[in-house]
């Protein structure tokens, strides 16, 4: 996704961080100050999932997640494990994730993160994953409504009280 990639950069020179592209995970996590290793599909092929599922395509949703195991069968390398974390800035990174999250030996054999990185973090990914209710509302209402921004206002200005269930 190049727009995004552009968005990081810049908004990384802005703060006086960096940002940069490798597909080396070592590289990635030599010196970093927060890492947020997610081994799920490519973009496009969560496009091509969701195109999937709004075609009602169950046959081909099981096609396409059969390919994505496979493809993720060459990749058991890609775990966020103490080794990897210990490369780390001072082997102390911030380690997040959206969730779910595949744990070693506890939610599968070979997941994407070992059990104690996970348990050392908890408190931070479970603060991280709350946020994940309010995002996707405001993902929802910003693709129902032209204006967001003027909507807003003007259920301010209304001041109608919330009606609770």
């Amino acid at each position: 996704m190049p727009e995004v990639e552009e968005i990081a950069k810049k908004q990384a020179e802005e703060s006086g961080g960096s940002f940069r592209r490798t597909n080396d995970m070592k590289d990635a996590f030599k010196d970093a100050d927060i890492v947020y290793p997610k081994s799920w599909a490519p973009f496009g092929a969560m496009e091509k999932r969701t195109k999937l599922y709004g075609e009602n395509d169950h046959e081909g949703i099981k096609a396409l997640e059969k390919v994505l195991l496979e493809e993720n069968g060459k990749h058991k390398d890609w775990a966020c494990t103490e080794e990897m974390m210990s490369l780390t800035k001072d082997g102390k990174a911030l380690y997040l994730h959206c969730l779910p999250a595949d744990i070693t030996g506890v939610s599968c054999e070979e997941g994407e993160v070992d059990a104690t990185v996970f348990d050392r973090y908890r408190i931070p990914l479970y603060k991280e994953a709350s946020y994940k209710p309010y995002v996707i509302a405001a993902m929802i209402f910003l693709s129902k409504f032209k204006n967001p921004v003027e909507t807003l206002k003007e259920l301010e200005r209304k001041g109608t009280d919330r009606v609770q269930p």
